[in-house]
């Protein structure tokens, strides 16, 4: 009885020990990298944008008649500078490229944001 029990207690032991030895595995360290190539991607007082329709014409003011400065393309992103309401009650934002309509673009407070939802728009 008394070696069956030296038994159990060294068995124990053994199984013990190589749970142990088993949770001391050295872990790698978990390295978070940041893309810096856009330094405002997470700027509280900036937001982006992504164009939602297959093709928009900048405008070079808040209005439909104005005059086209250039183009963009669904899913791209882009830096809104500033925003304001016309006299109908559209909201127009404003790019370094021109003007877009609120019906052109969903605006996101952070770039990393834009650019999921612009990857699940070219994605479909």
């Amino acid at each position: 009885m008394k070696k069956s029990f030296s038994t159990l207690i060294l068995s124990l032991l053994i199984i013990l020990s190589l749970f142990i030895i088993s949770g001391c595995n050295k872990n790698e360290e978990l390295v978070i990298e940041f893309d810096e190539t856009y330094p405002l991607a997470l700027a509280p007082d900036v937001e982006w944008g992504v164009v939602v329709e297959p093709y928009v014409a900048y405008k070079k003011d808040s209005d439909w008649s104005s005059q086209v400065t250039g183009h963009c393309r669904k899913g791209e992103i882009i830096q809104i500078e500033g925003k304001r309401q016309s006299e109908s009650g559209e909201k127009w934002y404003y790019t370094e490229k021109g003007w877009l309509s609120e019906i052109s673009i969903n605006v996101y407070s952070n770039r990393f944001k834009a650019q999921k939802v612009a990857e699940e728009l070219l994605s479909k």
